[in-house]
């Protein structure tokens, strides 16, 4: 099964499951949906159980039902931060993603962006220096 093929149905499984989520979150059921689509409550089963390969225009009426947009639905998750990114902002991303690691961390210092400690990296050696007391040097309190 090539690649494209099992992207493909992972979304519409995704799709599905953001619709049922969404029905859950605003106790809507199958008969509520069928009410405001003008379908069966069978044709609604069928729609969120894969059942039957869903339509672009049968997407857009679920999405409307559940008060969600078809892009909220469609769109990847793990991908949310970009929503609000313009096309040029997403092409920069993107194009970035491509360079060698020398050029991206050139691009940053160039950008004046600082460095993100990584979560692996917090217990360094030197991270514990700058933590450990001062031998002979008691530690005082301060109130605040």
């Amino acid at each position: 099964m090539s690649s494209t093929v099992l992207h493909a149905m992972l979304l519409s499984e995704q799709v599905r499951l953001r619709i049922r989520d969404e029905m859950r979150a605003r106790q809507l059921s199958q008969r509520d949906v069928a009410g405001l689509t003008g379908w069966s409550q069978s044709k609604v089963a069928h729609q969120l159980t894969a059942h039957t390969e869903m339509k672009v225009d049968d997407l857009a009426a679920l999405c409307f039902a559940v008060g969600l947009s078809v892009p909220e639905v469609v769109r990847d998750p793990a991908r949310e931060w970009c929503a609000e990114l313009t096309p040029t902002e997403l092409r920069v991303v993107e194009r970035y993603r491509t360079l060698p690691e020398a050029v991206q961390k050139a691009t940053l210092v160039f950008l004046a962006v600082p460095p993100i400690r990584e979560a692996g990296r917090r217990h360094t050696a030197h991270h514990k220096a700058r933590k450990a007391p001062l031998r002979g040097v008691e530690k005082k309190e301060t109130i605040r």
